[in-house]
This record gives C-alpha cells, sequence and structure tokens, in this order.
C-alpha cells in the first residue's frame, strides 16, 4: 500500500511539472526541488559540491613566470629537437611557471612535473604548438598488457604531473557509520584537527562490492584483484574526544568487517598546471583499438589540487588521463583532428584509478573518440560539465566508477550516449547513483537507460518516460521538455555548501 501512495504521488507531482512547464514556470526535479530544499545527505542523489581545485573553494592560482625554456636553447622553430632545453628548464624551476613563447617545438621525449607550484606555460592555443612527431612505442618500443593490447592505449603522456602524498596510520574505528553520516568513532583519540585530511581505506570483500552497486549487482572477478575497493579523503571539521566530524557525508556505509584503515594523510606534491598549449601529433591514421602506440597528450598521476587548461589537442590517441587524482581541474580543453577521422582517438577525457572529485568543464570536442568521457576504477565525486561534442559518449570502463556527475552538457548526436566498454571479468559498468543532469542533443535518439546502472539517476533529458518510485528503484528518471533548474547540478550544489559553511581547505 505504501509503494502504491508513493507512486500515486509521484505522478501527481510529476502532472503538476508538465502544468508548471506549459505554463513558462522552470521544471525542477523531486530530488533537488529549486534551491536543494528536497534534498538531503543521505538521498540517492550524492553530493558532488567538492569536485574541483581545493574542493571548488579557491580559483586556480596564477603563479608568475620564473623561467623561459629559450633561455634554455629552445628555438622554437618547428624543426629542432627541443626537448633538453625544456627538460633543464623544468629542473631549474621553482614556485612558479616555465614559459614556453610563442613558437613550433618539438619534443621526443616526455616531460616530466613532480614539484608543488610548478607549471607549464604557452602563450596560448595555436601559438604556443609542442611538436609531437613519433609514438611513445616509437620512442621506447612495442608493450603488451594482457599479451596482446599496447600498453600506450591507455596509459602515458608527453607531459605527465606526478604527484604524492604521506600517509599517518590512526586508530581503528570504534563502530561503523552509514552512508551520509558524517561522524566516525575511533576506538582511541586520533591525531588529527580541524582542518586536516582523513584518508579512508576499505578492503575488497565480495558484500563491499555489492553497496558499491546498492546491492544489487555483483563485482567482477578481476575486480577483487584491487586490494582496497574504496580509497577515499575528506576534509575534518572537527575533533572531539574519540569523535571526528568530516566536512562532508560518506559515500558509502563503512562496516567494521571491510577492514576500514583510516590515516591523517598529507599531500606532498601538489599545485601543478600545465595550460595555454597546443599539443600536436602528426595525424597518422589511429590504430585499431587497443593498439593505440601512443600519441597521448596529458597524464596526471596520483595529482592533488592540480590543473589542466587552455589546451588544444589535435590527432591524440589520448588526450587528458586523470589517474588516481584528487581535486585536480581540468577546463578548456579542445580536441580537433586534422587529419585523423572517426574515432580519431581512444580516450579523450578520463577519470580512472579511483580518482576522486575531479572537475572537468568547458571542454570541446570537435572530433570524436572511441570513447569522449570516461570513468573507471571506482573512481567517485568526478564531475563533467559544461562541455560539448559531436556524437558524446558517457563511458563506464567498469570496476565500479560509482557517484559520479554529468551535467549541462551538448552531446550533439544522441545514440552513442550509453556507449560503454571494459573487459568483462570486471564487472557491471557502472556502481551506484552515477548521475546525469540535464543533457542536451541536437539529433538522434537516445538509447534506452543502461540496466548495468544500479540506482543511476536520469533528469532532464528529453525523450524519456518518467519512471523509479523510491530509492530501492533501478533507475529514477525524470524527463524535461526543457532544461531542469538548476541548469548544472555541480553548480548549485557548491554555492548552496559554500553559503552554508567555512572552507575545508587551507
Amino acid at each position: 500500500m505504501k509503494a502504491i501512495l508513493r507512486r500515486i504521488v509521484r505522478i501527481a507531482a510529476l502532472a503538476v511539472l508538465a502544468f508548471l512547464a506549459a505554463r513558462g514556470v522552470a521544471e525542477t526535479s523531486e530530488l533537488w526541488g529549486q534551491h536543494g530544499e528536497q534534498w538531503k545527505e543521505t538521498a540517492r542523489l550524492p553530493d558532488f559540491s567538492f569536485a574541483g581545485y581545493r574542493c571548488g573553494e579557491k580559483p586556480l592560482p596564477q603563479l608568475p613566470n620564473v623561467v623561459d625554456v629559450r633561455k634554455f636553447g629552445a628555438t622554437g622553430d618547428g624543426t629542432t629537437d627541443d626537448t633538453a632545453a625544456f627538460v633543464a628548464a623544468l629542473k631549474a624551476a621553482a614556485n612558479g611557471a616555465v614559459y614556453v613563447p610563442e613558437g613550433r617545438y618539438v619534443l621526443t621525449r616526455e616531460l616530466t612535473l613532480d614539484k608543488s607550484r610548478l607549471v607549464l606555460r604557452g602563450a596560448g592555443p595555436g601559438k604556443t604548438i609542442l611538436v609531437l612527431p613519433q609514438s611513445l612505442e616509437q620512442i621506447h618500443g612495442v608493450h603488451k598488457t594482457d599479451g596482446v593490447k599496447s600498453s600506450y592505449a591507455f596509459s602515458g603522456g608527453f607531459v605527465t604531473l606526478r604527484g604524492a602524498s604521506k600517509n599517518t596510520r590512526l586508530p581503528a574505528l570504534a563502530r561503523e557509520a552509514k552512508r551520509g553520516e558524517r561522524e566516525l568513532v575511533f576506538q582511541q583519540p586520533p591525531e588529527l584537527k580541524a582542518g586536516d585530511l582523513l584518508r579512508l581505506t576499505l578492503g575488497n570483500q565480495k558484500d563491499l562490492g555489492r553497496e558499491i552497486e546498492a546491492n544489487q549487482l555483483d563485482v567482477g572477478k578481476d575486480t577483487f584483484n584491487h586490494k582496497n575497493f574504496v580509497d577515499w579523503v575528506a576534509p575534518v571539521a572537527a575533533v572531539q574526544g574519540t569523535t571526528v566530524t568530516l566536512a562532508r557525508p560518506l559515500r558509502l556505509d563503512v562496516h567494521l568487517d571491510w577492514q576500514p584503515e583510516l590515516y591523517a594523510w598529507q599531500p606532498l606534491v601538489e599545485d601543478m598546471g600545465v595550460e595555454d598549449l597546443t599539443f600536436q601529433f602528426p595525424g597518422v591514421p589511429k590504430k585499431p583499438h587497443l593498439q593505440e602506440e601512443g600519441f597521448n597528450a596529458i597524464q596526471m598521476h596520483g595529482c592533488i589540487n592540480s590543473w589542466v587548461r587552455n589546451i588544444e589537442i589535435i590527432d591524440a590517441d589520448n588526450g587528458v588521463i586523470c589517474g588516481g587524482g584528487r581535486w585536480c581541474r581540468i577546463e578548456k580543453v579542445t580536441f580537433k583532428a586534422a587529419r585523423r577521422k572517426n574515432p580519431s582517438g581512444h580516450h579523450a577525457l578520463w577519470a580512472t584509478g579511483g580518482s576522486q572529485d575531479c572537475l572537468f568543464q568547458d571542454f570541446q570536442l570537435e572530433t570524436q573518440y572511441v570513447h569522449d568521457l570516461s570513468v573507471e576504477g571506482f573512481s567517485s565525486g568526478n564531475v563533467f560539465a559544461r562541455g560539448r561534442g559531436q556524437a558524446l559518449n558517457f563511458d563506464h570502463h567498469r570496476n565500479g566508477p560509482y557517484e559520479n556527475l554529468f551535467t549541462d552538457l551538448e552531446a550533439g548526436d544522441a545514440h552513442r550516449l550509453w556507449d560503454s566498454s571494459g573487459r568483462g571479468d570486471r564487472g557491471p559498468h557502472a556502481g551506484a547513483r552515477e548521475t546525469f543532469w540535464n543533457i542536451r542533443y541536437q539529433r538522434g535518439k537516445p538509447p534506452a537507460v543502461p540496466a548495468e546502472f544500479p540506482e543511476i539517476n536520469v533528469i532532464g533529458i528529453r525523450g524519456y518516460s518518467n519512471g523509479g518510485a523510491g530509492p530501492k528503484e533501478k533507475a529514477w528518471v525524470e524527463a524535461a521538455h526543457d532544461p531542469v533548474e538548476p541548469p548544472n547540478l555541480y553548480e548549485a550544489q557548491l554555492q548552496n555548501r559554500l553559503h552554508q559553511a567555512p572552507a575545508t581547505q587551507p
């Protein structure tokens, strides 16, 4: 009877929304409302407001230019190999940007940024051009994964940002906690204070895997090769005795038999950036899927509070790979194919390796990749917003990516929306509560909502029928004739939080 009543109430509410829309009043979602009044931390709509540089609470820094590559011998003439000059400049720079003036700079090896407050900066896309004539496979030889796949099909970059962190073990937990709660109770007082960062890891138990899959599906056999299914960091709001209050709600339950381990977590390398450049590859035909040879632009490995901004990428195999990142911001990246045909590359923007709370925004795909926007491998809290593409697909690459947001996007043609890949033994494509909010398209017909996305939220995409009546439903769908309010869920959640609470990161 209760389920029937809930469905009646929902149908009536949807009828009211349709009436208001017909009168020109903006539609809203039952999961959020007009200003977040319908939302609560235990609801199926996750909190995405902590995504981006320093939890979205500070703008990206504009570090001064401290080194010019031309003073180290770079010519920028489009012919001379300038790699050695770049390496020397990056080694000499500290607390600022290595400036690359207008020109065409040939690079034949990878560049690495691995110091805090170090930036590689050009004069702007189309002005400063990194010319990359060889693939990583041509430089280093053939490297295979699983015996048949090219390792460079999904790893490596001609510019790599490499972060680092430190962990200090804390006492064991005294009791369990639920998703949406903020308090963790320890057996002994932990050495933590407000403003510190706490890292939580959970093991690889079968029932934890089902928790990540909203207790509807099992994870794959390969997934158990991961030691920890959960590796998550949160700011500390307060400490009182053995009780630690977090600045944000837990994404999942924490059971004591899931081997929770707690650490005081400290970034050692952060605030790195790549900005205002073009990456130009030779445009030779793309090799078959999973045989890509490594015309890869940027790899972010374990980066913290770091960024990529105002970048143009031409004829690449992989654009920006963010592996194991936390609070990174990737924005204003444009993908082009000057010589290649669709699909011109493998991964365009990719959150993998448990990446947490990274923000990808204001991107533009003027070509198609096999996987345009990808999440994989327990990545959570990542946001893709204010971007556009020819025929965007939201690739969910298995091994439990959960609670990620795609919002305020122009998909172009809708027929590829849910196209996803990944080896079958890695389990379902997605974990719990993947959220799609205000996705627009100009042509094509969107495919059916995927069944392997447990507790998926689909809100503001025309062409679907409303459905789902409660938290146990597999899908929650609220279609709309026009975009629902707010247009961008991430920005609305961030503004709500900043108006209610102090900053969480120094």
